[in-house]
């Protein structure tokens, strides 16, 4: 048995039953791990966070036939992955069910199309803050836009490098002599992994402009002020950014020329 095959086999014995019961177990160890955040955002380091729910994620992932990478995260990958976390969680912490809906699909516990943010759920959670007075909402979702906007740029860049290794990868496994099976598998599930993270990170970009146009909305209906105008002016920016994008791949590169 290989080094890798050796990694990936406790993961891959689990039974069925077996992880439906540790899934369930760590759906409610889950809330109270978001309830207090660390770096990026994301919850604090626990044994839950960072070793239960991922080992039993990567099993269910892996009886899902989605891909399962045994090998260990380049610099950049990991990289890529931190600045992803401020994207694909919800912003407010008030988003109590999206946030931990984030985290059992970071830890792969459910699948993608099982934790799909619904575009209202932050201007719920927004209304919902007792703020001093009404265009302090407002500045809030301008500061949320703003963020976000700023966070585009840093993270398709980490997301080129990776591409970019992916490529490198790809390449390899066509040259590197006596290439096993199990490394093989594992170097395609990688970019794979890699691929579907970017995805999710875009896909969650789009989630924020539209559930960002719709809190406007609810606002200007509910408490109308002359910073609406402001606001709508970042998210039209928010949306500008997110318009020069492109798919990474060949040609090199994230942003159109």
């Amino acid at each position: 048995m290989t080094s890798a095959s050796a990694r990936a086999a406790p993961a891959r014995r689990l039974g069925g039953r077996r992880l439906g019961l540790t899934a369930a177990a760590l759906l409610a160890a889950a809330l109270a791990g978001c309830a207090q955040t660390g770096d990026f955002g994301r919850p604090q380091p626990n044994v839950v966070n960072d070793a239960l729910m991922p080992a039993t994620g990567a099993a269910l992932a892996y009886a899902r036939n989605e891909p399962v990478s045994s090998f260990r995260l380049t610099d950049e990958e990991r990289e890529m992955r931190d600045l992803a976390w401020a994207i694909v969680t919800p912003p407010l912490s008030e988003q109590v069910r999206g946030r931990m809906l984030a985290e059992l699909r970071r830890t792969r516990i459910l699948p993608a199309a099982r934790a799909r943010l619904d575009p209202a759920s932050y201007v719920r959670a927004l209304i919902s803050i007792d703020f001093r007075s009404s265009a302090a909402r407002y500045a809030r979702l301008k500061e949320d836009v703003r963020a976000d906007t700023y966070r585009i740029e840093p993270f398709f860049a980490a997301a080129s490098d990776v591409a970019e290794g992916d490529r490198v990868r790809a390449r390899a496994l066509t040259r590197v002599p006596d290439v096993t099976e199990a490394e093989r598998a594992d170097a395609l599930a990688r970019i794979e992994e890699n691929a579907l993270m970017i995805g999710w990170v875009r896909e969650s970009f789009e989630e924020r402009l539209v559930s960002y146009r719709f809190a406007l909305d609810r606002l200007i209906l509910e408490t109308p002020d002359p910073y609406a105008v402001e606001v709508s002016r970042a998210i039209d920016a928010f949306a500008a950014v997110l318009g020069s994008l492109r798919p990474l791949g060949a040609p090199r590169g994230v942003f159109k020329s």
